[in-house]
């Protein structure tokens, strides 16, 4: 459903308001977590491992069904800056009927931006593999918090998380709308706080002796959060804008899949790392080398993406040199535009 989703999102908003979008959706995400983290801590010793299952299945299947029922469908490429030009005079006219193909999905590979989108979404999801298949376990095996202590240093870096990914969508629209150099600037802040997320949660695994309170670690827990989450709605809103419409959907898939194989390698890599030289080497591996990759390679973003998003809207206007223009240049011109 997720890459629909963003794809229905970039036919409905504009460049200088998807990042602020994106938060929005991406916050959904984290406080689904937080609350199916902390649903499962509550009531799974007390109720069984199923309940929590049904507790968070008849409210996705209800949602699902009321916006089955009331959202209408958008028009595809209606927001791009490319097609109006192209269409410009005859707006009565607009209909855009390109549709994925084979040699466009593999286009999708073709895109700088895309492929390092794609690389750091493999190094990123290292440190979440560890935050949500074996951080509330350490806490509770190795640092000796009781269960509801772990549970609620974890709820904390989730409820930071969805902070930050409010903030950060927010944060990088304003950065890409109102600064002289936009993506530069949004990318920027999106490479340092993962970077700066780093040493937070290694704290978390690493604490000193004697363990400090549970303010003070829930305290670190939610920064660590906040920070490493402010990259997530923007590198969807980058993604929105440097791929045509017909293919966002399939590029959102990738992107999606690149997530899952990084989740899934976490585990997996983590696991041979513990047997060789214990849990606490492993997560603090998984966290350095995955967040630093993913962070640097975020920094690389700011090189590709205004000139990838000027690619995509020259194509749409079908080679119009005014559609070199940047769409997100012209808002910080536009002084009644909506962030």
């Amino acid at each position: 459903a997720m890459p629909l989703i963003f794809s229905m999102l970039g036919d409905i908003f504009r460049v200088e308001q998807r990042a602020a979008v994106a938060s929005l959706l991406s916050a959904s995400i984290n406080i689904g977590i937080s609350l199916g983290q902390l649903i499962s801590g509550l009531a799974g010793p007390t109720l069984g491992w199923r309940m929590p299952f049904v507790f968070i299945a008849a409210p996705s299947i209800l949602l699902a069904l009321l916006g089955f029922a009331i959202l209408p469908e958008p028009a595809r490429g209606s927001t791009e800056e490319g097609l109006k030009r192209k269409f410009r005079g005859r707006e009565e006219e607009f209909d855009y009927e390109e549709r994925i193909d084979v040699s466009k999905a593999l286009a999708i590979f073709t895109v700088p931006t895309n492929l390092l989108v794609f690389l750091q979404a493999i190094a990123g999801c290292l440190p979440w593999g560890v935050v949500y298949t074996f951080l509330n376990d350490y806490l509770s095996q190795q640092l000796h918090l009781s269960v509801s202590h772990s549970t609620a240093v974890v709820t904390a870096l989730n409820i930071g998380a969805t902070v930050g990914a409010l903030g950060g969508g927010f944060l990088g629209q304003w950065l890409l709308n109102r600064t002289q150099c936009g993506a530069a600037a949004m990318t920027s802040v999106m490479g340092a706080s993962t970077l700066l997320a780093v040493p937070l949660v290694i704290f978390l695994i690493n604490p000193p002796s004697p363990l400090p309170s549970l303010g003070v670690l829930s305290a670190v827990a939610f920064v660590a959060g906040l920070l490493a989450c402010i990259t997530g709605p923007n590198i969807r809103a980058i993604l929105l804008n440097v791929n045509r419409p017909e293919t966002r959907g399939t590029t959102f898939a990738v992107y999606n899949l690149m997530d899952d194989l990084g989740k899934g390698l976490g585990p997996a890599i983590i696991a041979s790392i513990i047997a060789g030289y214990g849990r606490q080497s492993g997560f603090t591996w998984a966290v350095a080398v995955g967040w630093t990759a993913c962070g640097l390679l975020v920094l690389v973003l700011g090189a590709t993406v205004s000139r990838d998003a000027r690619s995509v809207q020259r194509e749409l206007a079908g080679g119009d040199s005014d559609s070199d223009r940047d769409p997100a240049r012209e808002a910080r011109q536009d002084p009644a535009v909506d962030e």
